[in-house]
């Protein structure tokens, strides 16, 4: 079984991913990192040079890969889960977890990253994780085995969400 966390950006898929992975002693895969490593760019280079729609059909390529892996904590893009055929293969092997934050907690983790690909044409930062939340919110809690409403602290939610899975350590 893998645990397959997903949420929008800056809902610490990737922290609290690594947490509950080192807890359980299981291997930890970031779609993310996992596009970047095999294209060499940041995803924000990525798109800039060949689009959104390479940068799906890349997300789908990886996923489809990792999603058969076994004992793994996976932690997928923002909008990885948009994709029905995403979700499909990822419940083959695992639990989605939809990390759950308020638009405004969002923020902080992601106003500084320069590496931020903009997901939509609004102007400021508040603007756009206002409209993905409204666009992919009933999206999330749908695809979702598991909402969880994610805190400030990435070990007491890794504990947490260890106990709400009845997973033992």
């Amino acid at each position: 079984m893998n645990i397959v966390l997903t949420g929008l950006r800056g809902s610490g898929k990737t922290q609290l991913g690594k947490n509950l992975a080192k807890k359980l002693k299981w291997k930890f895969v970031d779609s993310d990192n996992k596009i970047e490593k095999e294209e060499k760019k940041k995803i924000a280079k990525i798109v800039d040079l060949k689009g959104w729609e390479y940068f799906r059909a890349k997300e789908s390529e990886v996923i489809a890969k990792i999603a058969t892996l076994d004992n793994t904590v996976i932690a997928t893009g923002g909008g990885a889960i948009i994709d029905k055929d995403n979700e499909i293969e990822l419940k083959k092997n695992g639990k989605i977890i939809y990390l759950y934050r308020q638009p405004k907690d969002f923020i902080k983790y992601i106003k500084d990253d320069p590496n931020r690909a903009p997901l939509t044409n609004q102007e400021t930062l508040e603007e756009e994780i206002a409209q993905l939340y409204k666009e992919r919110n009933d999206r999330y809690i749908k695809s979702s085995n598991l909402i969880f409403h994610r805190t400030d602290d990435f070990d007491k939610d890794a504990d947490e969400l260890i106990q709400k899975l009845g997973l033992e350590v």
